[in-house]
């Protein structure tokens, strides 16, 4: 077995590994930057700040801001589903799985903007299968505004582990790649600081959909099924194994923990005047479905969190808080940032070491 950083131990760094870390935010500040030069060009929310604070209430009034777990919800059946061939830059056996989501808000303020994108109303997974039942299966979760095929295919090498004998699936995130609006302008709506009620059922539908995929997969003959996520999939891996215990295991590669920052609640200009008792409740939604919040269901042997010192997308000070929320689960501590990570070779070592721990891979492979 690879050496893991143990966890009081996994703050004690060098001079030299400080200055990289540093190096490797300077990329994160650099992407971190674009929001506001783009601002001027975007459309400003429009809410009354009567209609914006009762869709926040609703969620302290049912219990949900005290509660989250209470707020998601599972698909009564598996919907009807087809599986249709889908070219793979790799030419792996490569398929599209289309499904209709059935999911409906739980807040009805927010329903007719939510159900208004009709594009996000049809649910897709990626498999790269063998053809042959009782396959394990690594499900990939991808990060914010991606999701397209060939992009995941090199970024989660999805070779190597066909080639180790997996099958391996990509859930597409609502309102990512063909769920997304047409316009550009709207691409980023599953995370909307100056909308937190409409953010929350983003991540209601989430979890919802990967509930039905994880039901087609084992539909399909898939054998167990693990969940590997990055930044944004990192989010919603750890907070589907917090709902259930369905998964084999998740891995949390560079993961947000908490979408209080860098964008949060008091980051949009809105149209009416705030103040601090209203941008509390804000906060409090916006943090809804954060992990922070809840314990996984699985065992923690079968969580690997893997994070940069340096990132200041996914902060690596919430990575801690998680850490020891969960009683420190395996992980590994890269140094740099988000995109710019100087010793990389010890994510992929994490990662392939973990899978043989898990009975997913062979020794050696």
């Amino acid at each position: 077995m690879a050496a893991f950083d143990v966890g009081k131990d996994a703050g004690v760094i060098g001079t030299g590994q400080k200055c990289l870390n540093t190096a490797g935010g300077w990329v994160d500040a650099l992407f971190l930057s674009l929001p506001g030069l783009i601002k001027p060009f975007l459309p400003r929310p429009s809410f009354r700040r009567e209609d914006f604070e009762r869709e926040l209430d609703f969620y302290f009034r049912e219990g949900y801001a005290d509660n989250p777990r209470s707020f998601f919800r599972r698909p009564e059946k598996i919907p009807h589903y087809t599986v249709s061939p889908m070219d793979s830059p790799s030419r792996i056996p490569c398929e599209l799985i289309s499904f209709e989501s059935a999911y409906r808000t739980v807040n009805p303020l927010v329903r007719e903007r939510f159900e208004g994108h009709s594009a996000n109303r049809t649910g897709y997974l990626i498999r790269w299968a063998h053809g042959d039942p009782g396959r394990k299966t690594v499900l990939c979760l991808h990060g914010f505004m991606l999701g397209e095929p060939a992009q995941a295919e090199k970024m989660f090498q999805v070779r190597r582990l066909f080639d180790a004998g997996l099958d391996v699936a990509l859930f597409i995130t609502p309102f990512h790649w063909r769920r997304a609006p047409q316009s550009p302008f709207m691409r980023g709506i599953f995370l909307q600081p100056g909308d937190p009620a409409m953010t929350g059922e983003c991540f209601g539908q989430a979890m919802h959909d990967l509930h039905i995929s994880f039901g087609i997969l084992r539909d399909l003959g898939a054998g167990e099924i693990g969940l590997a996520g990055a930044s944004l999939g990192g989010y919603n891996a750890a907070l589907f194994i917090s709902l259930c215990d369905e998964p084999a295991f998740a891995a949390l590669i560079v993961p947000a923990v908490n979408m209080s920052r860098p964008f949060g609640v008091e980051t949009p200009a809105h149209a009416f005047k705030t103040d601090t008792e209203l941008m509390m409740k804000a906060r409090k939604v916006w943090e809804l479905h954060s992990p922070l919040h809840l314990q996984p269901r699985i065992d923690r042997d079968h969580i690997l969190i893997v994070a940069s010192r340096g990132d200041r997308l996914c902060p690596f000070d919430q990575v801690i808080q998680l850490c020891e929320k969960w009683d420190w689960p395996r992980h590994r501590f890269l140094t740099g940032g988000h995109w710019l990570i100087f010793n990389n070779r010890l994510r992929g070592r994490a990662w392939y070491s973990f899978l043989r721990d898990r009975g997913f891979m062979e020794p050696g492979l």
